[in-house]
């Protein structure tokens, strides 16, 4: 049951992340004026996102292998 709960999130995860990269989302946070450790906010917004997916899927694949060992 835990193994299907994960994939459904990471699917909602991944549809989220979809939206929040792409034009109408994205605009929001255009703009140079705020910096975010450095960068651009909109820089900053899409390495947060790829960050994040980054995580999600290590957190899937350790979930699949723990079931497949269990």
């Amino acid at each position: 049951m835990k193994r299907h709960l994960i994939r459904r999130l990471t699917i909602l995860f991944f549809v989220v992340y979809l939206l929040a990269v792409i034009w109408p989302v994205a605009t929001w946070f255009s703009g140079p004026a705020p910096l975010v450790l450095g960068l651009p906010l909109p820089l900053a917004w899409s390495i947060a996102w790829i960050l994040g997916g980054f995580i999600v899927l290590i957190v899937l694949n350790w979930v699949e292998e723990r079931d497949q060992d269990g």
